[in-house]
């Protein structure tokens, strides 16, 4: 019986066992790579949304990012530099203001007068009354311009993205009916996996059309519209955002309304007013943390 050869690798075979075991080292480091960088660690989102009664003002800090939206009333503008000066905080990235109703845009001229303010946002449309006449008297005498926004617009501010959509309602001529609220910015917060949902004063008819427009999407928490006032179209909202926590800027002598808050009981919405002190909230992008100091 013959020996039986055994077969020797020849060098072309083991070269392609080599190219073939860097190819398949190449591409689990490229895996791992990929797979790190998509579990980075976002640097906290802290939201502050402040006790100022029946008006609304927040703080939004991301690293050295900052954002607000809305400056409560006249009489508010000073506790919400205070507040800004004791956290360190030296520059507004961006200020929004949701409309123009005194318990939104009153307090600006104070924050205009004592922050620097990189960039303003407001909704496309002349106000009327004392606040809106102080707070464009404002913007001339400090030298500052303000956005009208006219479409929806995206930006980014540390690890957060912003999205705001401006109203589509047409104001009615000569119309003795206010209209501020239904003219609110809405503003969406996206910070990793988290959405917080601010919404301004939105009223039926706007809420209506934004619900119709097929941009709303599933938030964590939402800043309640109107300090809480109940609409035919509250349910609606509630049921189309899902949200696990609802905040509601109120206060002792002006509360929500019942039928917000048994809306919100009946969807196992956990709720926080500021009518019992600010509401802080922390975002690691994956979950939220709500306290009321």
């Amino acid at each position: 019986m013959k020996n039986k050869k055994h077969a020797v690798p020849s060098y072309h075979t083991g070269h392609k066992l080599i190219n073939l075991m860097k190819i398949l080292l190449l591409t689990f480091s490229i895996l791992v790579f990929l797979s790190s960088c998509g579990n980075k660690a976002l640097t906290k989102l802290t939201v502050d949304v402040l006790k100022v009664g029946k008006a609304d003002a927040s703080v939004f800090q991301c690293g050295d990012s900052c954002m607000v939206i809305d400056c409560g009333e006249e009489d508010d503008g000073q506790d919400i530099v205070t507040f800004l000066q004791d956290a360190g905080i030296q520059t507004v990235d961006v200020l929004i203001v949701t409309h123009f109703d005194k318990d939104h845009v009153g307090g600006v001229p104070d924050v205009l007068e004592q922050m620097e303010i990189d960039r303003i946002l407001i909704p496309d449309y002349e106000g009327t009354g004392t606040a809106y006449e102080n707070f464009m008297n404002a913007l001339s005498e400090h030298h500052l311009s303000a956005e009208r926004l006219t479409e929806i617009t995206t930006l980014t501010l540390g690890d957060m993205t912003i999205q705001i959509e401006p109203s589509d309602i047409e104001i009615p001529e000569a119309s003795e009916e206010e209209y501020d609220n239904d003219m609110s910015l809405i503003t969406t917060i996206i910070h990793g996996d988290m959405r917080l949902l601010f919404t301004g004063d939105i009223e039926a008819a706007r809420t209506e059309s934004w619900l119709a427009s097929g941009d709303v999407q599933h938030c964590q928490l939402i800043k309640m519209p109107h300090h809480g006032r109940y609409n035919e179209q509250t349910s609606s909202l509630l049921d189309a955002v899902s949200a696990d926590v609802a905040v509601i800027c109120c206060s002792e002598k002006n509360p929500a309304d019942d039928e917000t808050m048994t809306a919100l009981e009946e969807r196992s919405v956990t709720v926080w007013q500021t009518r019992y002190g600010d509401v802080h909230i922390e975002s690691n992008g994956q979950k939220l943390k709500v306290t009321q100091p």
